[in-house]
């Protein structure tokens, strides 16, 4: 699949955003995370799709990304230039706006644990695809917190462009670090896109190991958390690197 190919996708997606569905909340969502993969991932071994949450407010940083500009961008025939920024504002996350550059430093302990895999995999960072579980944040945060309604409304459209995701970067190993309460959410994409999973392992609240679409997943908790969660987020680069074969050092 090309990169026009993944737009098209996207696009078929979020055109089923329309004006016969009645939010039954304030317009606060943030603009739509749409990633796209950077040259490094095509050659790369192995192939890692790294999953946080949701963007928690970072995503909509023009004050104008709102639900109902994707309405009326898709009524008026210009939903094309919502995706283009959608995916210009996706290499935000990892390489800084004024030089083009990859960060080395980051604020966030997702984003550091994202580097880390990245080191210790002996990958490029801009060679691993970043993205999100849930494709909006709403006022900054956690969509799953909205009525059942909309709750409802945000997950579907988010699990059908997680698994364009899957189905166009073909990855290896998906990590989902979504946190713990996030589950349902990941069984509803596999079961619905997928054929559904099978679990490995689990260690309840810890680690979640899970083979589905040809690769190897895993569920932690969110990055931030410490509290022994630590030797979990460890563990997973672990597994990687022994099934990839990755020597230390490399």
């Amino acid at each position: 699949m090309s990169n026009d190919d993944l737009r098209t996708e996207y696009r078929s997606v979020l055109s089923k955003l329309s004006s016969d569905y009645k939010w039954t909340v304030e317009d606060k969502f943030s603009g739509v995370f749409l990633p796209t993969a950077f040259p490094a991932y095509k050659d790369t071994t192995p192939k890692i799709l790294f999953v946080g949450r949701e963007t928690s407010g970072w995503n909509t940083d023009n004050k104008k990304n709102t639900m109902q500009r994707i309405i009326t961008a898709n009524e008026n025939g210009s939903l094309n230039s919502i995706i283009d920024e959608a995916i210009q504002r996706y290499s935000w996350h990892l390489k800084d706006k004024a030089d083009g550059k990859v960060k080395t430093k980051e604020t966030s302990h997702l984003k550091r644990y994202y580097l880390k895999v990245a080191n210790e995999l002996g990958l490029k960072p801009e060679a691993m695809i970043y993205s999100n579980l849930l494709s909006w944040d709403y006022d900054k945060g956690a969509p799953l917190k909205l009525p059942n309604k909309d709750r409802e409304k945000i997950i579907e459209l988010s699990i059908e462009l997680m698994s364009i995701q899957i189905k166009e970067f073909k990855p290896d190993y998906i990590i989902f670090a979504t946190g713990v309460t996030g589950d349902s959410v990941i069984k509803k994409l596999f079961e619905s896109h997928f054929g559904g999973y099978s679990t490995e392992r689990v260690l309840p609240k810890k680690m979640w190991q899970f083979n589905a679409a040809n690769a190897t997943c895993f569920r932690i908790a969110h990055p931030r958390y410490q509290n022994g969660h630590a030797e979990f987020r460890q563990a997973v680069i672990d597994v990687i690197k022994s099934d990839a074969k990755i020597q230390p050092g490399n």
